[in-house]
């Protein structure tokens, strides 16, 4: 999801995400955040860089679940117990040319 869409969901849910561990994983590795100033500072980084971001992970005292949304994380608060949530910044193409053009010279 773009960005402007992934902060707006994010502060939804944000009472949520106190107290839990938010790894972000960007092209560089991953690091995790304690603390939402922190991973939100993170964010508005990766967000100057014209990163899109995605749910990669979610930990619970189940195990490992997958959420493909901001909604679906919601839910999981609901009925689950989370620990942890690891997030994902990614360049996204806008074009296929640009997409093309990210593999490299074609000679």
């Amino acid at each position: 999801m773009i960005a402007t869409e992934f902060k707006s969901e994010i502060k939804d849910i944000k009472e949520n995400l106190r107290g839990l561990t938010l790894q972000l994983v960007t092209k560089n590795g991953y690091r995790p955040y304690s603390n939402l100033k922190e991973f939100g500072n993170a964010i508005l980084e990766e967000e100057r860089k014209g990163n899109d971001f995605r749910i990669n992970q979610v930990w619970t005292k189940a195990g490992i679940v997958g959420a493909k949304s901001i909604k679906a994380l919601a839910e999981l608060f609901k009925t689950e117990s989370v620990i942890a949530i690891q997030f994902e910044s990614f360049y996204n193409q806008t074009s296929t040319e640009g997409f093309i053009r990210g593999f490299g010279a074609l000679d």
